[in-house]
């Protein structure tokens, strides 16, 4: 066993000595072959390689030298790569298969960004629009049988033609957009009719605001007639129960319909002046009743003298 291991020792190091040899000569040949003929590039090269080991106290035998220009001849030690062959593209593959993952990481993630971008920019908005309009579709084919029950509930309850009239053309004009197709516009005739039967179904008083701290009239110059008054009472609605209402009313002065639980109504300068003696005499108005609004009608009616002009600030 130690003369195997010894020999085996030994041939390797022979073995990595003319490899080195073999090396030292590919670096001098080129020199050599410039500087000498073919005749004497051997002997020059032996000779060279072996002046060079001497003086690195390296003792090198003429046959590992011999060995080493013959290896040099036959091109041994020296590497070739491979011929292209399908293993050896695998072997490329598995080698650098760390970049490639990388590479097919960020695609991946690339790809991924684009279909959530597509998705909720493009085709959810797509998706959403056409839920809408078939929702709108369908809310528009169960519009005539809404719009003819809304009628037929103002019907029942109008004490009067205007407010029929009314009922029968919002009707009218709201099946017309439904032919056409025309959603916004059959909303806003529902919504009309809807209106016009909760204002039909009030009932209230109208009565002279008469607490302490508050107007209960005043009177104003109107702006196309600086010498002359305008008088208002200021009044608030009040149903069977004392609650308060919030009404809307349209303002003479500006023309905006504003939602109120107090206004200015118009009268006489007359009437105007007796409500203010009235109240003077003992801070309490005593006729404060002016109107009532009866089921079944639109507006209220009064029961003092007015235009029924109105104002919703002062």
């Amino acid at each position: 066993m130690p003369e195997t291991a010894n020999g085996a020792k030994i041939e390797l190091d022979e073995v990595m000595l003319a490899m080195d040899v073999v090396d030292t000569l590919r670096h001098h040949q080129a020199v050599l072959e410039r500087e000498l003929g073919a005749d004497d590039h051997d002997r020059a090269l032996i000779e060279k390689v072996r002046r060079i080991y001497a003086g690195q106290g390296i003792a090198v035998t003429d046959d590992v030298i011999a060995a080493g220009v013959e290896a040099l001849r036959k091109d041994r030690f020296s590497y070739r790569p491979p011929q292209e062959s399908f293993q050896l593209r695998l072997a490329r593959l598995y080698v650098n298969r760390g970049r490639w993952a990388k590479r097919a990481a960020l695609s991946v993630a690339a790809l991924l960004t684009i279909y959530l971008i597509y998705r909720f920019a493009v085709l959810a908005p797509k998706k959403q629009a056409i839920l809408q309009q078939a929702q709108a579709l369908q809310a528009l084919k169960a519009m005539p049988d809404k719009l003819a029950n809304e009628r037929a509930r103002i019907l029942s309850e109008a004490r009067e033609d205007g407010a029929r009239r009314k009922a029968g053309a919002l009707y009218r004009d709201a099946m017309a957009a439904v032919a056409r197709g025309d959603g916004a516009a059959v909303n806003k005739g529902y919504a009309g009719l809807r209106r016009l039967y909760a204002k039909l179904t009030q009932q209230y008083r109208l009565r002279i605001v008469s607490r302490p701290g508050q107007r209960s009239g005043v009177w104003r110059v109107p702006a196309n007639n600086p010498k002359a008054r305008n008088y208002y009472l200021i009044v608030e609605a009040v149903d069977a129960d004392g609650k308060r209402l919030a009404l809307p009313v349209t303002s003479e002065e500006d023309g905006k319909t504003r939602i109120v639980e107090q206004w200015g109504l118009r009268v006489g300068p007359d009437l105007f002046e007796q409500v203010k003696r009235d109240k003077m005499d003992d801070g309490i108005i005593n006729r404060n009743m002016v109107g009532f609004k009866k089921r079944g009608y639109r507006a209220p009616e009064y029961t003092i003298p007015t235009t029924g002009g109105a104002i919703t600030r002062w």
